[in-house]
């Protein structure tokens, strides 16, 4: 018989609910689902993704303060300038006729600072001059527009010190304000310098670095997503050669798995190897046992059958049949243990096309007086041995012929991934409800036929063996139909 390997139940652990165990997370129901190509494929993706959406991130940020920092340092050194080019002097200013004139202080410019754009009206960089008594001095950049706020107080903005406040430009554009306050000689009060430039740069430059980061990353991710996937697929691939050779071993193309696999799958290969090896052996030794066996009990058996030749007329026929049943039950179970030899191997073929008329024309010969048909089938080649498929084909045959009128038809077809021969006759048939019991060993439905009752049952037990079925219908005729289905073999 073929070795099975069934694991043990594992243990219920303490507080559990039943056998199956508390309930587990929707994560865990939702991976099994998953291939083994899609939990690395999906893994190193999102991986990929997450990594290089920090970094976008990451980088916007840096780049964002880099153009801040940027700017601050070209506006100081715009407000360097314009403090360095500025001194005072003291200037008389007009009287009224007859009286004599005061003096006063005045801020002059020794040179304007070197930017164009400080002398372009509206163009984004501005500077302010705030005097002592109130008067303010702007680039012509600023053109006629007044600047609409005030310096901060003294006690905000001490001498020396910077400061950065935000307002509204010429253009209604957001400015970034960087002031000092300054005590210049020959003047009483304090004077605040002021350089200003258009903020929505700073933001367009920013967004436009972002959009070009994001293209540059979305572009990266595809070439790593391609990457991944060709490595995920070669890195499985020796488990999808393993897969096709388990096929190949299963379908009987070969006794054991061949090739070349890497180190972490060839231990897996040579396990399997010896596994086989171990199973064809316990197969061999079993089929050999059941064949000593019946070798053992033919002698016996041929004794008893002398023996019931010369006892009386009374013991005669009890001891033939009894015989006669022994011989039939060691048939059957030397024809079980074959079986499940070839059905395990998985190497049996047979074409109906190639067996089935013989045994039609067998049938027909020894059944004389019926019409026994085979109806144009296609060829179809099935993963039964042939032997085997003689003799559940046989039975349903020979079944037939003894309950038909005048006729027996047989015939098969595809029907998906198996074929479904049918057989057919004219006869009585089998009430609907009692078709399952016709399939049980030893039943018989009807006491007047000769027979054991194993016809049927032994059918049964070979489909069983092959992954097949055996199903009893109503036949065209009216009579019972026969219909079996047998995997077929796929190349």
């Amino acid at each position: 018989m073929p070795l099975r390997i069934v694991p043990d139940d594992p243990p219920t652990p303490p507080g559990a609910v039943g056998h199956e165990g508390p309930a587990r997370p929707a994560i865990s129901r939702l991976l099994p689902r998953i291939s083994l190509q899609g939990r690395l494929w999906w893994a190193a993706s999102g991986l990929i993704v997450i990594g290089l959406t920090v970094a976008a991130l990451g980088i916007n940020g840096l780049f964002r303060s880099y153009v801040e920092v940027d700017l601050a340092q070209r506006m100081q050194r715009h407000l360097d300038d314009l403090i360095g080019a500025a001194s005072a002097s003291v200037e008389p200013l007009p009287a009224a006729a007859g009286a004599p004139s005061e003096p006063a202080a005045a801020i002059r410019l020794r040179r304007e600072p070197a930017d164009p754009l400080f002398r372009q009206p509206a163009s984004g960089l501005y500077w302010l001059i705030f005097l002592p008594d109130g008067e303010v001095m702007k680039s012509r950049s600023w053109w006629d527009q007044e600047p609409g706020f005030e310096p901060p107080a003294v006690d905000e903005l001490g001498v020396g010190q910077l400061a950065r406040m935000t307002h509204t430009g010429p253009r209604g554009e957001p400015l970034a304000i960087w002031m000092r306050r300054v005590q210049l000689p020959g003047l009483d009060g304090d004077v605040v310098f002021a350089a200003g430039a258009d903020a929505s740069h700073l933001a367009q430059a920013s967004s436009s670095f972002a959009r070009s980061l994001a293209l540059s990353l979305l572009l990266l991710a595809a070439v790593l997503i391609l990457a991944v996937t060709l490595q995920v697929k070669l890195g499985l691939t020796p488990l999808a050669q393993l897969r096709s050779a388990l096929g190949e071993l299963r379908a009987g193309q070969r006794q054991r798995l061949e090739g070349h696999f890497p180190a972490e799958v060839q231990p897996l290969v040579d396990d399997l190897n010896r596994l086989l090896s171990d199973n064809q052996a316990l197969v061999t030794r079993a089929q050999a046992q059941a064949g000593n066996l019946a070798h053992a009990l033919k002698t016996p058996l041929s004794v008893l059958n002398n023996l019931s030749q010369q006892a009386d007329t009374r013991h005669k026929e009890v001891l033939q049949a009894e015989v006669a049943q022994m011989q039939r039950q060691i048939d059957l179970h030397l024809m079980r243990a074959r079986a499940g030899a070839s059905a395990h191997g998985g190497r049996s073929r047979a074409a109906l096309d190639a067996l089935m008329p013989p045994l039609v024309s067998t049938l027909g010969t020894l059944h004389k007086g019926l019409v026994l048909t085979q109806r144009d089938s296609p060829p179809l080649v099935v993963r039964m041995d042939a032997h085997d498929l003689q003799e559940v084909v046989g039975n349903l045959l020979d079944n037939a012929c003894r309950w038909a009128n005048a006729r027996v038809a047989l015939a098969w077809e595809k029907e998906g991934i198996h074929a479904l021969l049918q057989v057919d006759d004219d006869g009585p048939g089998i009430a609907p409800d009692a078709r399952q019991a016709a399939m049980q060993r030893g039943k018989r439905l009807d006491e007047s036929r000769p027979g054991s009752g194993l016809g049927l049952s032994i059918v049964v037990e070979l489909l069983d063996l092959y992954g097949g079925s055996l199903r009893l219908a109503t036949s065209p005729w009216g009579g019972l139909r026969a219909e079996v289905r047998v995997p077929m073999v796929h190349d």
